[in-house]
């Protein structure tokens, strides 16, 4: 499985990534960890707006550099109506599928659910 995920910062920027392990990677942002993103390490992440799950890594990049060319008000528009990225041309065309996974908190990302990072069963879908 692979996530891409879009947190919210305390200056009300967003930041867009991708991650095997949901929990681990917002712990890393979060706790600005030595693997942290340098852009989280000068802003404190506030909120996780947004995360989709995938099957293949490639997948994931694919969507989140999509996602990163994207300017503010269209990533909020993505963030409102995350099913919206299933309908995307590009992604149609190759039979890729992102599942939005809306139920997911940073909250829930921080206390290290399960072993294994997520027990998808608290998530909603």
């Amino acid at each position: 499985m692979a996530y891409i995920y879009m947190v919210r910062c305390t200056d009300n920027s967003l930041y867009t990534g991708i991650a095997r392990d949901l929990s681990r990677r917002m712990q890393e942002h979060y706790y600005k960890k030595k693997n942290g993103a340098k852009y989280t390490k000068s802003r404190q992440i506030k909120s996780l707006e947004m995360a989709w799950e995938t099957e293949e890594w490639s997948h994931a990049a694919k969507l989140e550099f999509w996602i990163k060319q994207l300017r503010k008000t269209e990533k909020e528009a993505l963030i409102s109506h995350p099913e919206r990225v299933n309908e995307l041309p590009a992604f149609l065309h190759e039979g890729i599928e992102y599942q939005p996974l809306t139920g997911l908190t940073l909250e829930m990302c921080l206390e290290e659910i399960g072993e294994g990072g997520l027990d998808r069963g608290d998530m909603g879908r």
